[in-house]
């Protein structure tokens, strides 16, 4: 079992910055696709903003395992995550971050769809 590098306290702060809008956002973002998946299938992740790329960083979430995120030439960090095949139809969140910034977390949602 991996350990996360992906603290409780970001994951609450994240929570903050996703109901307190764009006046927080300042740290790395994050994007998903496609927006609507069935459970089983793969999401494509992005993350940009981070402080050192170089280092990496990692996505995580209750319907989703840990995967690492790599860098790509432009500097942005990938990943392919799989929505778990049990996962209910409704609003799945993925959470990433960047292993330089482990505490600055952007969430992305994907739509698991029945």
């Amino acid at each position: 079992m991996r350990r996360s590098r992906i603290t409780g306290t970001a994951l609450v702060g994240a929570g903050l910055v996703a109901f307190g809008g764009a006046a927080f956002a300042a740290g790395p973002v994050g994007t998903v696709s496609p927006p609507k998946v069935k459970a089983g299938q793969s999401v494509h992740l992005t993350l940009a903003g981070c402080s050192k790329p170089r280092e990496g960083g990692r996505a995580e979430g209750p319907s989703v395992e840990t995967i690492d995120l790599t860098l790509k030439e432009t500097g942005t960090l990938v990943g392919t995550a799989r929505i778990a095949p049990g996962t209910q139809p409704g609003v799945a969140h993925i959470y990433l971050a960047c292993a330089s910034d482990p505490d600055a977390v952007a969430t992305v949602d994907v739509t698991v769809v029945g």
